[in-house]
């Protein structure tokens, strides 16, 4: 079924027949439900006072690009990769679909679904999720190199659809269509007291310019989604894990629904975004432990849990062993449903967990069994002298001991600090003090007590 060259999306006016059915049976199927289901996030809009409501449904469009260049570079190889291209994009697309969506091939190169359970912003993220995973798949494909995807998006009145004459419907419809749009998140500083880093400066030891994956003192810009911290392991003496965080901030407050949803957008992100720098470092020979900072509220919702179990599952199982997965802040204990259902849907992957825990809640702690490589807590934003900060870390790190589970102290902007949390016993330890954030994964560095006292020795 692929394609033999690469022309743009085929006119809707000659759109195949089993394509205009599917889309026309889908929107009878919606029609025929209104009355019986309640709407979900499928989008209604009223053209005045009293009108009975416009069922209006989501459609996307998404559509190869670069056949053509790619086409003429394999030659007789180009039938093969083809096939397995449009394999990749049916694959990616399927694994989506919920009942009710249609997808169907338009023309040699494009793809066309119709969310049927989705709201337009529901649909918007969840194309450029699809998206960003058929670049992903593509980027595997050694002579698939210059091959790309793009989406837009756009909404159809599904009773214009249902009609027996549609083509011009679709027509104008995708004429409309526009990419979809990014989240608009806000700066961090904010929140940092949550867990999350702020943006700054991003500087290596005295102030040198962060290694990139590619290799010593080749310059890289920095990533727009992910910030990571370099983590001391103080039982090995090395910055060998990193842990990265979002460098944005969900709009909203916590508990508010628009914050949940924004929230969970950035953190299915910032899974696609590591994975990529870990495909990058294995690339050059290198494999470092990565954890990953996700919110617990991302996992409040079933279908929230499959999609970040997806998006895991989709990194190779040689660099999932690498990473670790933080559940942040939970509002009352960790061990609630969300996370064990959690913890026992993505098990099978290979993938470790720890547990953002606040500093003042030792008991809090989940107990020895828990699947938890460790437990963390932050430094940050208490308000309090150091010396009651000292106080908390050694109730945690007593705490932590007697449970026999790893702690790890984050945000830690003093020598003092790092130092009392080196003597409660914490094996983690990241901040400012030991080590600024970075904006890739570089190496594994040397680091000992007495690097902590790098800026009075340069004096």
């Amino acid at each position: 079924m692929g394609p033999s060259r690469g022309a743009s999306a085929a006119p809707i006016e000659h759109a195949s027949a089993p394509l205009l059915a599917r889309l026309t049976d889908g929107a009878r199927r919606l029609l025929g439900a209104e009355n019986t289901r309640p709407v979900g996030g499928i989008s209604k809009t009223r053209s005045s006072p009293g009108a009975q409501p416009e069922l209006v449904v989501p459609l996307s469009s998404f559509q190869l690009v670069g056949l053509t260049e790619v086409q003429a570079t394999l030659a007789d190889r180009w039938p093969a990769l083809s096939d397995k291209v449009h394999q990749i994009a049916r694959n990616t697309i399927s694994r989506h679909l919920m009942r009710g969506d249609v997808f169907e091939q338009h023309g040699e190169d494009s793809y066309l679904v119709l969310f049927a359970s989705l709201g337009a912003a529901e649909a918007e993220f969840k194309s450029r999720v699809i998206t960003h995973e058929i670049a992903r798949h593509l980027l595997g494909e050694g002579e698939a190199v210059g091959l790309g995807v793009t989406a837009k998006c756009t909404e159809i009145s599904a009773s214009a659809l249902a009609a027996a004459t549609c083509h011009g419907v679709l027509t104008e419809a995708l004429e409309r269509a526009r990419p979809p749009s990014d989240p608009s998140p806000t700066d961090l500083s904010p929140a940092a007291k949550d867990g999350f880093p702020d943006d700054r400066p991003e500087r290596g030891p005295g102030g040198a310019s962060p290694v990139s994956a590619a290799g010593e003192g080749e310059a890289e810009a920095a990533p727009k989604m992910i910030a990571y911290s370099p983590i001391w392991d103080v039982g090995q003496m090395t910055l060998l894990r990193f842990r990265g965080a979002p460098r944005t901030a969900a709009l909203g407050e916590p508990g508010d629904r628009s914050f949940e949803a924004e929230a969970f957008k950035i953190d299915l992100e910032l899974i696609f975004a590591a994975a990529d720098d870990l495909r990058s470092l294995a690339s050059h020979g290198r494999r470092l432990p990565v954890s990953l900072a996700i919110r617990h509220s991302s996992l409040g919702s079933g279908s929230q849990r499959m999609e970040l179990r997806r998006a895991l599952g989709e990194i190779p199982s040689e660099l999932r062993k690498l990473l670790t997965v933080e559940i942040c802040r939970p509002e009352q204990e960790f061990w609630t449903f969300s996370c064990k259902a959690f913890l026992e849907m993505t098990r099978p992957l290979g993938i470790s967990f720890s547990a953002m825990i606040e500093l003042e809640r030792p008991r809090a702690i989940p107990p020895p069994g828990s699947w938890l490589r460790y437990v963390a807590a932050t430094a940050c934003g208490h308000g309090r002298s150091e010396a009651e900060m000292l106080t908390l870390l050694t109730a945690f790190g007593a705490r932590s001991r007697a449970l026999g589970v790893d702690c790890a102290a984050y945000d830690l902007e003093s020598r003092s600090l790092v130092l009392g949390a080196v003597g409660a016993g914490f094996r983690f330890l990241a901040g400012r003090a030991i080590h600024p954030e970075t904006a890739s994964i570089a190496k594994a560095l040397r680091f000992e007590p007495l690097d902590l006292y790098s800026d009075l020795r340069r004096s």
